[in-house]
């Protein structure tokens, strides 16, 4: 079996049935105005004065949705079926809670997502949705939230195919991308296995008779589950071009594992030859994946979730995908402690358990001004309706504050340059004699990474990172050579800044400086844990540094 006829049938593979509904990465829920281009001259006599001007976010007048259904249909038999486990959702028997008031409906809901077992859990979410003040499907989309992925449908479609009566349209769509991103994560996960011995004839008999019938089937699926959620808006949107760009980028990781003729093996030019013309023919359904992946983290960006297990998901994803262009990059940074959470009431403590986009529904934008309101907020996200009213707000310092970590965490997860621009603002109208040590260190990181790329897709698609304008690390290191309480954060921080935004032609001596960087935070880091990182951090910049050398540069 020739190498061009194993890279032809994956070819064939791989391309075969048609291409998912068309994203882009830019297409947001909520749109941002990037800033005038900045003008060159001498930089500024404070290290901790923006950089020109900043841009602000455009927030919608509002986030009503009118309703519109859809006909979701039967699950395609190429999508593994509801797992049995899910038929507990159905029959499980509800908690019988009063809850005649809103205010009861809401101590009755934080009680509910406070359970830990998750059988409890559903029976006393089952329990709050016959709650009247409530939403109507909200407490139903929280039930699927809380419960497997897989469920999603056997949760959800009911309510998709007859809505209740005033169900809000952002709600409806939220139950259908549920349960349309439920069947897409059920999709492309039992591949047929090939079977042993790996010769051309039983090769050729699996491709043709097992695997290209099954990727067809699968291709075909995705592509119409994802049409389907094109209908969708917001949230329930962003749902379903997560789960579409996953399932794409999962497909990859079942093709490259498609075995191989043995006679292969054994010569190491015609194997790599094989694994050089696969990856090639990947990459278009890899470039789908990404994209449709990248096209809902946008859209939750712009719900404002910070703290999600979907985004967590799919950042995995695309860190493993794409290992040169690691969304979570700016994980690593150290950031001072968060105050903790210390919840006085059931509404505080509701605000910080529901995810980001049902807290936007519950609780009013005015909510956010009270800091320890706000600071509940934190442990999920800041919807666009606390947003509009802190936007608008003459701030008190202690919501300014917590407001401000909450768009650079935003900007962590994201990349959005919007976020961070929100960040310097908040954190630059602190007075200076009023700036604390957590003040400096965040404008400080908001400097260095002021410039860059305007959110994940600009970062993971277009130029690499030492050409989006990230790297102005005056003001870390001000307070890196100082005694500040963060000294030693700073320090860190300022080297892992400098190494993302090390040019491709970057020298050897810009590499033993980031090492340098590297064992100054060291020295003065007290967790042994961190001080252990730093060190590993400088090593891998000295061996970069080498290599360097070797080559010549």
């Amino acid at each position: 079996m020739s190498t061009v006829r194993v890279v032809t049938v994956l070819l064939l593979l791989t391309a075969c049935g048609p291409a998912p509904a068309a994203v882009t990465p830019a297409a947001e829920a909520i749109t941002t105005a990037r800033a005038p281009a900045l003008s060159s001259g001498a930089p500024p006599r404070d290290v901790f004065a923006p950089n020109g001007p900043l841009e602000r976010e455009a927030l919608p007048a509002t986030l009503a949705f009118p309703l519109k259904t859809i006909q979701l249909g039967a699950a395609a038999a190429a999508v593994d079926p509801v797992p049995q486990a899910c038929s507990a959702y159905l029959s499980r028997k509800a908690v019988v809670t009063t809850c005649d008031h809103r205010a009861e409906a809401l101590e009755a809901l934080e009680a509910a997502l406070a359970e830990r077992q998750p059988a409890s859990r559903d029976a006393a979410l089952k329990g709050v949705e016959r709650c009247a003040s409530l939403p109507p499907g909200l407490v139903r989309a929280l039930r699927a939230e809380a419960a497997p992925v897989a469920c999603g449908d056997a949760l959800t479609q009911t309510l998709v195919a007859r809505p209740p009566a005033g169900i809000d349209g952002a709600v409806y769509d939220t139950l259908a991308g549920i349960a349309i991103g439920a069947r897409l994560w059920r999709a492309v996960k039992t591949p047929p296995k090939a079977k042993r011995p790996y010769d051309k004839k039983h090769l050729k008999k699996y491709f043709s008779n097992a695997m290209m019938p099954w990727a067809r089937a699968q291709a075909t699926a995705i592509q119409q589950l994802a049409t389907q959620g094109a209908q969708l808006r917001y949230y329930g949107r962003a749902i379903v071009a997560l789960e579409a760009g996953m399932a794409d980028l999962r497909f990859i990781d079942v093709v490259r594992t498609v075995p191989i003729p043995d006679t292969y093996r054994g010569d190491a030019g015609l194997t790599n030859a094989y694994y050089g013309s696969l990856e090639a023919a990947l990459d278009p359904r890899k470039q789908r994946g990404r994209d449709a992946t990248l096209v809902g983290l946008g859209q939750l960006a712009s719900i404002g979730v910070i703290r999600d297990p979907r985004v967590d998901r799919a950042r995995r994803a695309l860190s493993r995908m794409y290992g040169g262009r690691a969304i979570d990059a700016l994980d690593r940074l150290m950031l001072p402690p968060l105050s903790p959470s210390t919840a006085t009431n059931s509404e505080q403590r509701l605000a910080a358990r529901l995810p980001t986009f049902y807290a936007g529904l519950l609780f009013a934008g005015q909510a956010a001004k009270d800091p320890a309101f706000l600071r509940q907020l934190l442990e999920k996200g800041i919807a666009p309706q606390h947003r509009i009213a802190l936007a608008t707000a003459d701030l008190p310092l202690s919501v300014r504050k917590l407001y401000g970590r909450a768009r650079f965490e935003l900007a962590q997860t994201y990349w959005r340059k919007v976020d961070i621009d929100e960040m310097l603002r908040l954190f630059g109208k602190i007075p200076v004699a009023q700036r604390d040590s957590d003040d400096k260190l965040f404008l400080a990181l908001g400097l260095a990474l002021q410039d860059g790329p305007s959110n994940a897709a600009d970062m993971m698609v277009s130029a690499p990172l030492s050409e989006l304008g990230i790297g102005n690390t005056a003001a870390l290191d001000n307070i890196g050579s100082s005694q500040d309480t963060h000294a030693a954060m700073a320090a860190f921080d300022s080297a892992l800044i400098a190494q993302l935004a090390a040019p491709a032609t970057a020298p050897a001596s810009y590499w033993r400086d980031v090492a340098k960087r590297y064992r100054k935070a060291a020295e003065r880091l007290r967790d042994p844990l961190q001080r252990q990182d730093a060190l590993k951090l400088a090593e891998d910049a000295d061996q970069t540094a080498m290599h360097i050398k070797k080559r010549g540069q």
